[in-house]
């Protein structure tokens, strides 16, 4: 590496010199030296170069050094005597609008370069960026008026704010129960006027041929007509949790066509609107199949085959088993299978769930 000797050192003075460098352009051979005017501002300790070149006005403020200085390395050709010079740096621009009512006069005067002296291209992505340009107060005052209008109902917060209790997937239910037979009330599932509408509706049809595999193995025997009516209501609601969103959402959608009394009761009670139209939030699915666990418990002597249901629906046996847990039933095994029991004491939920869905 070469070594430089340093015979001179020219620190800064009340006089020293400027390097300047021209924001929008590069000076050529035609260049020719232009006086140029230095502001100091006294309270703020910053300098300003100022000068008139080619009929337009360029400045700009003397950088600050708070990161380092800058020096001019000068050779002399006859003797070789090498000078070391602190100087200072300014960045200037040409000022195309005089009149400073602009909070950002940097980006107007790229603005109007671009419009002047800038390409094609550019010119056209000035534009773009000044038509995409809003009035700040016009949408405060926009979003002011739209807040105002929304209320609760029409953003239907109601079923997340039930849905935080496990009470909201089940029917009603005595946890102080005495016996399994008291836990869960068949008469307060529906009402008796409803029980016998229902059956009436249900009566001469042939409601099991429809029904599936794992339901219809439950209902197949001499049930009571309040029984029977749990039976056509689970499986409604086994279907109903594996139905697909899109089709709910269509008007002609029906659950239960062999009754339209029940068809309309789950509708009402399983669904969710939004928008005028039938939507099915996650709390709503789990709960169809904790109601329809709860009801074929209770015909088929508080006990179901935990394989038949994961089969019927296709689910995992640790899914399966939440949404069983829930209900307060519990898994046990017996002679080799697993299967879902209502006994006392009750299985505790003890579920602490990070959203509406288990």
């Amino acid at each position: 590496m070469t070594q430089i000797h340093i015979d001179e050192d020219y620190p800064k003075g009340a006089l020293y010199p400027m390097l300047v460098d021209f924001q929008n352009g590069y000076t050529t051979d035609n260049f020719t030296s232009q006086q140029a005017v230095v502001f100091e501002n006294t309270k703020s300790d910053t300098k300003t170069v100022a000068a008139e070149i080619d009929g337009l006005l360029y400045a700009g403020e003397e950088e600050k050094e708070a990161l380092g200085k800058t020096f001019i390395l000068a050779r002399h050709k006859t003797t070789g005597k090498v000078r070391i010079i602190e100087s200072g740096v300014v960045s200037i621009q040409p000022i195309l609008n005089m009149k400073f009512s602009t909070s950002k006069p940097l980006e107007t005067g790229k603005l109007e370069l671009s419009r002047k002296f800038g390409s094609k291209k550019q010119k056209q992505r000035m534009e773009q960026r000044e038509k995409l340009k809003v009035n700040v107060e016009t949408v405060n005052e926009q979003m002011q008026n739209v807040a105002e209008e929304i209320s609760e109902d029409k953003l239907d917060l109601s079923s997340y704010n039930k849905a935080n209790s496990d009470d909201f997937y089940i029917p009603p239910i005595d946890r102080t129960a005495e016996t399994a037979e008291g836990v869960y009330d068949i008469d307060k599932i529906l009402t008796e006027e409803q029980y016998e509408k229902i059956y009436s509706e249900l009566e001469g049809k042939d409601y099991t041929s429809d029904m599936v595999p794992f339901v219809k193995s439950i209902a197949n025997r001499n049930l009571s007509p309040k029984h029977t009516v749990l039976a056509v209501y689970a499986n409604a609601l086994l279907k109903l949790y594996s139905t697909m969103v899109k089709e709910i959402t269509k008007k002609t959608f029906t659950i239960c066509p062999l009754s339209p009394t029940l068809n309309e009761y789950i509708l009402n009670n399983f669904l969710s609107v939004s928008n005028s139209k039938r939507t099915r939030p996650a709390p709503y699915k789990d709960k169809s199949l904790c109601h329809a666990i709860v009801f074929l418990l209770l015909i088929n002597n508080y006990k179901i085959e935990m394989d038949g249901l994961c089969e019927a629906l296709k689910l995992m046996p640790n899914t399966a088993a939440m949404k069983v847990r829930v209900t307060g039933a519990s898994v046990i095994t017996s002679d080799k299978k697993k299967i879902v029991s209502l006994k006392l004491p009750l299985n505790k939920s003890g579920l602490r769930r990070r959203s509406a869905k288990f």
